[in-house]
């Protein structure tokens, strides 16, 4: 049996302790002074990483868009959740990074979507739809239109941007938006989620439904594109959004996406692969395919008010 040498373990931890001596050395040789004014020159890059792992909700959840007096339209009952790419979980992550904007301008906060290159990153989506009229005298009525449901939406390194107006005249929150989708379809069904028979099922799953949707960057050509169709840019043709007060018009919610600043407006692309109607009680009507191979958002201005 070998027993330890009291010796040689001293000399070894001597050696060890003589290197990390020698390491701090040159560490601190290498710190150099900065002063304030070098410090405030300094261009850091901050933000962190995250997924959505196992991610599901579901509840009841309302989103109410209507007048003062209850009337408009409701989305309740929500359910939303989304598969995973085990395979990707920590390489292609969402980033949130908080950056310095260009001279003169604010600093600017960037959400990052992943880039889903095995489109197994698939959202689902589901939420009654009922209208409500309160308008009348009479007693108030509520309709109830069923359920829209969104099926495997896959987005692929989608962006968000977001930065305080840069106009010091007009208050409010600015947004760039970058997208590019690809959804599995997008289905009203008047009888409720839980219909969910076969599409081509005979005398099943009455629903309108827009399948293989597709919208990305237009190509040079119209074609549909593989990047990102910049909707809004914060440096060129951002999004506003704010709210606006005066005593003609009263108190609105303002959305206002301005002119581009240089050149034209990005150009987008949009493909359906099928615009269909599916019902038992009468006939059925397919409308096939459709296409839009550019398309451009110049200006575009949404004032919402409640009220009369």
């Amino acid at each position: 049996m070998l027993r330890p040498n009291r010796l040689e373990n001293t000399r070894v931890l001597q050696a060890l302790l003589a290197l990390v001596g020698c390491t701090l050395s040159w560490a601190a040789l290498a710190l150099t002074p900065i002063s304030d004014e070098d410090l405030a020159r300094v261009q850091g890059r901050d933000g962190f990483a995250f997924n959505l792992r196992g991610f599901a909700l579901q509840g009841p959840l309302t989103l109410r868009l209507g007048a003062a007096d209850g009337s408009g339209l409701a989305l309740s009952n929500f359910a939303l959740s989304r598969s995973d790419d085990l395979a990707a979980t920590f390489s292609d992550p969402y980033q949130l990074s908080l950056i310095k904007g260009p001279s003169g301008m604010p600093d600017r906060v960037i959400l990052s979507e992943p880039l889903n290159l095995n489109s197994a990153l698939r959202w689902q989506f589901a939420a009654d739809l009922s209208l409500i009229d309160k308008s009348s005298s009479a007693a108030p009525s509520s309709f109830n239109a069923g359920a829209l449901v969104l099926q495997d939406l896959r987005s692929f390194g989608g962006t968000l941007s977001l930065a305080p107006s840069a106009d010091p005249n007009e208050q409010g929150i600015a947004f760039g938006l970058g997208l590019r989708l690809d959804v599995g379809a997008l289905l009203l069904r008047p009888r409720g989620r839980a219909d969910t028979a076969l599409f081509d099922s005979p005398g099943a799953a009455e629903q309108f439904s827009l399948r293989g949707i597709h919208l990305a960057a237009a190509t040079a050509d119209g074609q549909l594109g593989n990047s990102l169709w910049r909707l809004a840019d914060l440096d060129r043709q951002p999004l506003l959004l704010n709210a606006v007060s005066s005593p003609e018009s009263g108190g609105f919610l303002h959305l206002n996406l301005a002119w581009p600043s240089q050149g034209q407006a990005p150009a987008g692309s949009l493909a359906i692969d099928n615009i269909a109607f599916k019902s038992d009680v009468g006939p059925s009507l397919d409308l096939g395919s459709s296409r839009i191979g550019s398309m451009q958002i110049q200006y575009l201005d949404v004032r919402l008010k409640t009220g009369p």
